[in-house]
């Protein structure tokens, strides 16, 4: 939204008047007159005015002139982040499966009493029509059936076994209807898509080198995919448009051709009845000792999806052919706007959006967006031109949406196509959405103001990565450190940085998943040099356990002393609200528990760190990239003697 000025005080001078007229009661019981001819009440209606002035003078108080240079600097607030899902769409396999088109939308109900919440399609998809529902393992001498590993989320396996060599491969049995069709359908469309999902520990926190869109990671060994044209005959070859995972050592998408040419076959090794089979093989080298990919799952026809809403045909108003005309979207904040201008006489005419007018001239069809306000606005004539008077202003497409609450969406939530979907039996997330985030507050924008103008649209120094990172939904705080590698602690490297992330969940101790780590590497990618190696984590935390008797107040219950006790302990340790690299002194925790209610003394305190005690009250050492947290405490409460 856009920034507004604070009122410190924004009563009037009628208002003012009133309020002391009010007082006249409460202080002078004989003062009965209220008429504007007596003295005393020229003598409120001067106070009133004098006070009016003064508060006229407050408002324009720093802060004030603070906001006033950001808007001048062009500064709003950031408007809300959407949440990101993978959606994946199960298909029938009796009927052919039509293609998903870019911004379907899928909904979820939360079950919280507000409204459904709207996920949409990022990119188009053609759906692979018959089910996966065999999943088989060849490790060099003997097959496993891992299609139930495969079902269930959690039951982690690993695909070309667990010492690969040149021959393992991974084989998906793809399900044809009960009775063909007559005439056939093609099984398969020509590109099709997969996901490798990892396991949630596997990526939750683990480091992530942020490599941009033109850098893809070069993958340990070579995959063949493949496929199986009919019984008996030889395994063909599949073309590779695209694999995000390098070799399954990574959670993303794999583009591949789909089969021309594909009818059901026998693997009798894996089951008895008839699938459409594809496989991956392992062709060579061998990967990295200890290194070899484990997964969690692996799944066709998914895409990601944003909580967004797309509105199309919105008609925002007619002309007046006036300078710096100003038309509004019902829907905000706006992204993604396509704007048309349509005179009485004529056709409609795309314009195009630009930051300022500065450069436009009087022909250009040009106009401004505030996205937070969804305030469009047109030029003067001189800069920019005006629409003819009478012209419908049209927003041809646009999308509104995001917040926090889209990363409530659990897994399985997002269920609620809106919208026929021919061929697909239903719709699921097998994660829970993650990356949304709230509109930035005044507060906030105020704090971070001196950072946002050093940085500008670049991140540079360790503080203008810091920043960037936190702008990400789920983000607590984080820290950047400079020539720090995470393969090579203690040795400075040069071009490296590392974003220490610490996100804004309750698990203890707070870890980032794979996709928020992602999606902070998307956003710090956008803003890095191009010198610059960075490195996206979670903290190395140290566990603090506490083991303590207290004394407290006969007349307390004393379960609930030892609950608040865990609750300050808890609040002390959390690491959403430590630094990065301080040091906690263990007679730190005497204070702590003693400002709990009811508490007396603290009888003995044993202090645990990653479960070895401590023998003397130095400070515990935190590492650059370290924090504290507080979990399993035991606290024994006792009457005093």
């Amino acid at each position: 939204m856009p920034l507004t000025e604070p009122k410190i005080d924004d009563r009037s001078f009628e208002q003012i008047l009133s309020d002391l007229r009010l007082r006249i009661p409460g202080y002078t019981k004989e003062w009965t007159n209220f008429n504007d001819s007596d003295p005393g009440m020229t003598l409120l209606q001067l106070f009133a005015y004098l006070s009016e002035l003064l508060q006229f003078r407050m408002n324009q108080v720093p802060r004030k002139n603070y906001i006033k240079f950001l808007k001048l600097l062009g500064e709003e607030l950031d408007p809300p982040s959407p949440a990101t899902a993978h959606l994946t769409f199960i298909t029938k396999g009796d009927t052919k499966a039509e293609p998903v088109p870019e911004r379907t939308a899928v909904s979820a109900s939360l079950g919280d009493g507000g409204d459904p919440l709207s996920f949409e399609t990022e990119r188009g998809l053609d759906l692979i029509s018959p089910p996966l529902d065999v999943v088989g393992l060849f490790n060099g001498s003997s097959f496993i059936d891992a299609s139930a590993a495969n079902q269930k989320p959690g039951q982690k396996f690993k695909p070309f076994g667990a010492s690969p060599v040149a021959g393992n491969a991974i084989y998906l049995g793809f399900k044809p209807p009960d009775q063909p069709p007559n005439p056939p359908f093609p099984p398969f469309p020509e590109s099709m898509t997969f996901r490798v999902f990892l396991p949630p520990e596997a990526t939750a926190g683990k480091p992530q080198k942020c490599k941009g869109s033109t850098t893809p990671l070069a993958p340990p060994v070579t995959l063949v995919w493949e496929y199986r044209p009919a019984d008996g005959e030889p395994w063909s070859r599949l073309n590779v448009f695209e694999d995000e995972t390098a070799a399954f050592t990574r959670e993303g998408y794999i583009r591949v051709a789909g089969p021309a040419e594909i009818a059901p076959s026998l693997e009798k090794r894996l089951n008895e009845n008839p699938r459409y089979w594809i496989r991956v093989r392992l062709d060579s080298p061998r990967y990295p000792a200890g290194r070899a990919p484990e997964i969690d799952f692996l799944r066709p026809n998914t895409v990601d999806a944003v909580n967004l809403r797309t509105i199309r045909g919105e008609i925002l108003g007619t002309s007046d052919g006036q300078p710096k005309e100003e038309f509004e979207t019902q829907f905000k904040p706006v992204s993604a706007l396509t704007l048309q201008v349509k005179p009485e006489s004529g056709d409609e005419e795309t314009w195009k959006k630009v930051d300022d007018f500065l450069a436009s001239k009087p022909t250009d069809a040009h106009y401004r967006l505030n996205a937070d306000s969804g305030v469009i606005q047109f030029g003067d004539g001189k800069n920019g031109r005006i629409p003819e008077a009478a012209a419908t202003i049209i927003a041809v497409e646009y999308r509104y949406g995001g917040g926090k609450r889209g990363n409530n969406a659990g897994a399985g939530m997002i269920n609620s196509p809106q919208g026929s979907l021919v061929g697909v039996d239903k719709v699921t997330n097998e994660r829970p959405a993650a990356g949304g985030s709230d509109e930035q507050t005044l507060d906030d924008i105020l704090v971070k103001g001196p950072s946002i103008l050093r940085r500008r649209e670049r991140a540079v120094t360790p503080e203008d990565f810091q920043t960037f990172a936190e702008e990400v939904g789920g983000v607590s705080h984080a820290t950047a450190i400079p020539l720090f590698h995470p393969d090579h602690r203690g040795i400075e490297v040069p071009g490296a940085l590392t974003v220490v992330v610490v996100p804004d969940n309750d698990d203890k101790p707070p870890r980032p998943s794979g996709d928020l780590i992602s999606a902070i590497c998307a956003k710090l990618d956008t803003v890095r040099l191009l010198t610059t190696e960075v490195f996206v984590k979670d903290p190395e935390y140290q566990q603090v356990r506490v083991e303590a008797r207290v004394t407290a107040n006969p007349y307390a219950a004393f379960a609930a002393v030892s609950r608040d006790v865990l609750k300050a302990l808890d609040a002390a340790l959390d690491p959403r609200t430590l630094k990065f690299g301080e040091a906690l002194s263990p007679t730190s925790l005497f204070r702590t528990i003693l400002d709990v209610k009811d508490v007396l003394s603290v009888v003995t305190l044993n202090v645990f760190v990653d479960g070895r005690r401590l023998t003397d009250l130095k400070p515990i050492a935190v590492p650059p990239d370290g924090l504290l947290f507080g979990a399993d405490h035991i606290i024994t409460v006792e009457a005093p003697k």
